[in-house]
């Protein structure tokens, strides 16, 4: 709690847990949340429990999320190799290895969905060609991540507000069209033959796999200064976050199961709606989902291995050349690994990393940072100071 030093939050403040809150929904928004992929595969074929089980999710992220941020704050990490190092200290040479393993599958992945997904929706709705496509994505990829953690929370805002207006829409019409069937599905309780303990535990391996989303999170956060913004950053969080997922998990149900067997399941209810308009606006949702996503992973890893290559010689004397290396390496790689297949990327790739992040990501940061969090207070305290703040907790 606080005491009667400690200032209100500011306008400023308050944009800075949202700029950060943006980051957070724009990585978790990607290509298997913007689908319906990710809702349907790992929520929606356990029948009702979909109706609750995705706000549980979101609430244990952010608690995990807020942790991280609040160490990042007092130790000054901002890449994750340096961060997962301060989490695990004095333990960091085993634990910060399989942190690391863990955030690489995640890039490969979540950025080989997002690039392989944008350029076959640029495909299908324009008239460039896949390759080109994949050129053109990669290239605005490279040239968000090149100049700084300032420019992607600047355009995580903006795509922010684009998805948030969009989904909001098409999940009030969805969720109406749906309505009866989702009334049925959560009167009768059905479970389309599962359990209780199966359905908890999907969502344990999805938040498992979304608690790396931290990393990029920590690569953008140099602006949080406060406990109290990065309290804001999962208040704000929760909306963003638990909210959407839900509106998706509830409008996916009420198209059940006809829908078991779609790989785009919200496409597929897009379809349903009928309205041209719709889909028009969907498309440019799915695109900045899909953006959003690979920018911000490209990002974490451009802040990651920038500090490994420090020098170079002649034209790799540039920092800004430096960074452009990696971020295309990054996105090469990635891109090869696409060829697999969005539904094998999120169930397999994805379920995979879910392990390593709820034993070595999601648990440390509830566990782990909470126990640091409290004997760092003194820290905490000082660091606000610093910035002329004092924090009672």
């Amino acid at each position: 709690m606080s005491d009667n030093k400690t200032p209100a939050l500011t306008g400023a403040s308050l944009s800075v847990a949202f700029g950060m809150a943006a980051v957070w929904f724009g990585t978790h928004c990607g290509g298997g949340f913007a689908t319906g992929n990710q809702e349907l595969n790992f929520y929606c074929v356990y029948g009702w429990y979909a109706a609750f089980l995705p706000l549980i999710a979101m609430i244990l992220l952010g608690w995990s999320h807020r942790n991280a941020l609040v160490l990042a704050k007092d130790y000054k990490t901002y890449d994750y190799k340096s961060y997962a190092n301060a989490l695990f200290h004095p333990y960091e040479k085993i634990f910060s290895i399989i942190y690391e393993f863990g955030f690489l599958m995640l890039i490969l992945c979540g950025v080989s969905a997002a690039v392989a997904g944008a350029a076959s929706l640029l495909s299908k709705t324009t008239s460039v060609p896949y390759g080109l496509g994949i050129i053109i994505v990669g290239g605005i990829l490279m040239v968000m991540t090149i100049f700084g953690g300032e420019l992607i929370v600047r355009a995580s805002k903006l795509m922010t507000y684009f998805m948030v207006a969009v989904l909001i829409i098409l999940f009030g019409l969805g969720i109406k069209l749906g309505a009866v069937t989702f009334s049925e599905v959560t009167a009768a309780h059905e479970t389309f033959g599962t359990s209780f303990g199966a359905a908890f535990w999907k969502m344990l391996i999805y938040i498992g796999f979304q608690a790396f989303t931290v990393l990029p999170i920590v690569s953008c956060s140099q602006g949080i200064k406060t406990t109290k913004e990065c309290n804001w950053f999962m208040y704000i969080g929760w909306i963003l976050n638990g909210v959407l997922l839900l509106g998706a998990c509830i409008m996916i149900l009420g198209f059940t199961p006809e829908i078991f067997g779609e790989t785009l399941p919200v496409h597929y209810v897009c379809l349903q709606i009928g309205l041209p308009w719709l889909q028009v606006l969907y498309s440019l949702l799915l695109f900045f989902a899909l953006l959003s996503t690979g920018v911000t992973l490209v990002f974490a890893s451009v802040t990651r291995f920038e500090k490994v290559w420090s020098e170079g010689k002649g034209v790799f004397e540039s920092l800004q050349n430096r960074r452009i290396v990696i971020s295309i390496i990054t996105i090469a790689v990635c891109t090869a690994i696409s060829i697999f297949g969005l539904t094998n990327i999120v169930v397999k790739g994805y379920g995979s990393v879910g392990y390593i992040g709820l034993f070595f990501v999601l648990i440390p940061h509830i566990v782990l940072g909470s126990i640091k969090i409290k004997k760092n207070e003194e820290i905490r305290k000082k660091n606000d100071i610093e910035d002329g703040m004092q924090i009672a907790v």
